[in-house]
């Protein structure tokens, strides 16, 4: 199967939000974005020493980044690839190995999905992501 078929991607934003590691705090935070009817794509939790760092893609940037800033969050958006694969093998392969090509370095990744669909939503944290995404065509 040709690369072209095995991905699609495009330019998405990340939201990172800081929070306590105590019981209770990613509720908080996903509570506030389940009231403002933000949808989340994806979404990893970090530890850190006494804070986990929330990353999370959603379908309401705006609302989802003002919810947070209202509830005295600090939010840091970041442009990220929304890399949609083929759910088989070789589908992150394809478009990993073009960028490695490329010299483009994968900073960070992180999936979101089921084993049923036919695709899977990968985030992927790179430097340049129009030039990442430009390889990729």
């Amino acid at each position: 199967m040709k690369d072209e078929k095995l991905f699609s991607a495009s330019i998405g934003h990340q939201i990172t939000v800081f929070i306590e590691n105590k019981p209770g705090s990613m509720a908080a935070m996903i509570d506030l974005l389940r009231d403002k009817k933000v949808n989340m794509f994806a979404l990893t939790l970090n530890e850190g020493l006494d804070i986990g760092y929330l990353r999370v893609t959603v379908d309401k940037l705006d609302a989802a980044k003002k919810a947070l800033e209202d509830a005295g969050q600090l939010v840091l958006d970041h442009e990220v690839v929304l890399l949609e694969v083929a759910n088989k093998p070789g589908g992150f392969a394809a478009a990993s190995d073009r960028w490695a090509k490329a010299g483009i370095n994968i900073e960070y990744a992180y999936s979101a999905n089921s084993p049923s669909p036919e695709s899977s939503l990968l985030i992927v944290r790179v430097a340049n992501v129009k030039k990442a995404i430009a390889v990729l065509k």
